[in-house]
Order: structure tokens, then C-alpha cells, then sequence
């Protein structure tokens, strides 16, 4: 579940390691994968009115791509989220 106060601490570092995504079961249109302790959140836009993929730095900051880095996997599932997830807000908007 993405939180505002989430965020990435060391951009570097997630660039460069493996990380898997896979669908937050709690928030539709997100992902999340782990770098270490650190959880990082990645949003799926709307697009093609948004980039693709979006992820979450914190302190309303974002980095957009098309393209993910080739060490990352997006892992969706077939079903998609379930039904329980909280439907998607507009990007920069979060659940409290």
C-alpha cells in the first residue's frame, strides 16, 4: 500500500539492482518490488496521456519511463489486481 510519506532513499542503488514488480494487492495500478529493506512503489499510467510507468521518489517527485530499466521485471499476474485493491486515484493523489 503507497503511502505520500513512501519514497526512494537511494536512486542509484534501484537503478542498478534486479527488482521484481508485482501488482500491490491493495492499490490498483501499482506495483511494488524491494531493494534490500526498501520498499519502492511503481505506478502504471494512463497511457498514452501519461508515460507508462512512473516511480514514486517521495516528496512529489517522480521518475516517468516507457521502457523500465533492464535489470527490472514486471511480474503482473494474469488476473490483474483483485477486486479488493482501492481504486486508482489520478497520479500525485493518495489514499491517507
Amino acid at each position: 500500500m503507497v503511502r505520500r510519506s513512501d519514497g526512494v532513499d537511494d536512486l542509484e542503488s534501484v537503478l542498478g539492482t534486479p527488482v521484481t514488480f508485482v501488482e500491490d494487492p491493495q492499490d490498483w495500478g501499482w506495483l511494488v518490488g524491494s531493494v534490500g529493506r526498501e520498499r519502492i512503489y511503481l505506478r502504471m499510467g494512463n497511457f498514452p496521456d501519461e508515460e507508462l510507468w512512473s516511480l514514486w521518489l517521495g516528496d512529489g517527485r517522480w521518475m516517468n519511463f516507457t521502457e523500465p530499466p533492464a535489470n527490472w521485471t514486471i511480474d503482473r499476474s494474469p488476473g490483474g489486481w483483485p477486486d479488493s485493491a482501492r481504486p486508482r486515484l489520478p497520479k500525485g493523489e493518495f489514499y491517507e
